[in-house]
């Protein structure tokens, strides 16, 4: 790219081209302004930074929070819980990274530990995770806490193992995440069901007593009951919740993970008592789906998390998804993308992002 030309010959003579025209406005370029300017803009990202989906293959369940100018990224990886940070979203996948905990061999939460999440309540950081034991009991899958011992998220971290819950409410549960409301309660959601044995999973929220304890008891805010819920198995799971003013939802995912109709909903809180299940209203239709209808396709686009841009000036969705149908021939991966809100105040995620193309990255970066 050219900064500035020369001046360039024009057929007339040099002491005639540089008379000033009577009563003409006169424009002087210094070439060094236009040089610091072009710096500047490429320094501060005036030109685009760019990144491509997937950002991490394969990921499922991803989690981001930025801090500190940096990204924090987990996701499920089985085993272990590690966190990943970097300062540009393109290079989540190449990313610094620390296993903050590993499971142990035997016990109530040495298998299947998925869908962790950080954060942060006042000076320490809370990671939540799901698990279940040894024998893969699918009944037995509950929620637990790890705590950090410094205000760093990649130092030091102790488990207080399973989230306290009310013991006549001891049952199944997955997929917890953290709400703090600006008063300063602390509110847990998750996706449980009303037994440990098999049946739908709902969507259920309590008050805390801290970040390990539930105050009381759970409320189930909602339940599968369109068909888009329903295949493969009646699901609503990964709760998040996403502010934009004073408005408050939860985006929570819907049908089996592994069908290709794994989706998005949305519930809108309507005002009162967060415990209420009348103050939340969903919507009957999802608000993100699979891409079926071109090339590629896109399938399963689901569990996700919301983070801001470094500016702040954007609201950005990061999800899984897969390029084949049959996820046993393609695992999940990761994907990102900005969204927008409506005139009414309600998310609007569009769809998913096709593979492979240059998109710009958050503004700021």
């Amino acid at each position: 790219m050219a900064l500035y030309a020369p001046d360039r010959y024009d057929g007339q003579d040099a002491k005639q081209r540089k008379t000033p025209q009577p009563n003409a406005p006169q424009l002087v370029f210094d070439h060094r302004i236009l040089l610091i300017a072009a710096l500047y803009s490429f320094a501060t990202g005036a030109f685009g930074a760019e990144y491509t989906n997937p950002l991490v293959i394969p990921g499922a369940d991803p989690w981001v929070v930025r801090h500190e100018g940096w990204y924090y990224y987990t996701d499920t990886r089985v085993n272990r819980i590690e966190l990943r940070r970097s300062k540009k979203l393109a290079e989540l996948r190449d990313a610094e990274s620390k296993t903050i905990w590993r499971a142990p061999h035997s016990g109530p939460n040495s298998r299947s530990i998925w869908a962790p999440e950080l954060h942060r309540v006042k000076n320490r950081w809370f990671v939540y995770y799901t698990a279940t034991d040894e024998n893969q009991s699918d009944a037995k899958r509950r929620i637990y806490v790890l705590e950090s011992e410094t205000t760093d998220p990649f130092g030091a971290w102790r488990d207080r193992g399973k989230l306290i819950v009310p013991p006549a409410e001891d049952a199944y549960a997955i997929d917890g995440t953290l709400y703090q409301q600006r008063n300063g309660k602390l509110y847990f959601l998750w996706s449980g069901r009303d037994r440990s044995e098999a049946g739908p999973q709902n969507t259920f929220i309590a008050e805390m007593e801290n970040p390990w304890t539930l105050r009381s008891p759970r409320v189930r805010i909602s339940t599968p009951e369109y068909d888009w819920e329903k295949h493969g198995w009646a699901v609503n799971e990964g709760p998040q919740v996403l502010e934009h003013g004073n408005r408050l939802y939860v985006v929570y995912s819907a049908s089996g993970y592994s069908t290709p109709h794994y989706c998005l909903g949305l519930l809108t809180y309507r005002g009162g008592n967060l415990l209420d299940a009348k103050a939340w209203q969903k919507s009957s239709t999802p608000i993100f789906t699979a891409v079926l209808d071109r090339s590629p396709k896109i399938y399963g686009p689901g569990h996700c998390s919301f983070f801001k841009s470094p500016d702040g000036r954007e609201d950005w969705i990061i999800y899984h998804a897969r390029d084949l149908e049959d996820i046993h021939k393609r695992p999940r991966d990761v994907r990102a993308q900005k969204f927008r809100w409506a005139v009414d105040g309600r998310p609007v995620f569009d769809r998913p992002l096709a593979p492979g193309v240059p998109t710009r990255a958050p503004s700021g970066e």
